[in-house]
């Protein structure tokens, strides 16, 4: 591996923000599917806990849309910190 590669913010962090938020959405749409009464319950649960319980009062247009931003900007944060990692580890074991 050359040590002229670099990792950029800006590919990586809107790139896992982008895969956080559409798998979001999958779940989210899985949730419609979900017939059980108590995984339909555990299901919420997740997405409480997931999503910090931001408002969090069912399965609405303004939860599925708070949820997504809240999702994807995790998902961009999360993407930043693998990026500063990635740039410790090839300063320091090329």
């Amino acid at each position: 591996m050359s040590n002229s590669l670099s990792y950029r913010y800006a590919h990586w962090g809107p790139a896992i923000g982008m895969v956080s938020a559409v798998l979001y959405v999958v779940c989210f749409v899985w949730g419609f599917f979900i017939t059980d009464p108590a995984l339909q319950t555990q299901h919420m649960t997740t997405f409480r806990i997931l999503l910090l319980d931001a408002g969090f009062v069912g399965l609405n247009l303004a939860t599925f849309i708070c949820g997504l931003i809240v999702s994807y900007i995790g998902g961009m944060l999360i993407g930043f910190v693998l990026v500063r990692c990635l740039h410790h580890c090839q300063r320091w074991f090329p």
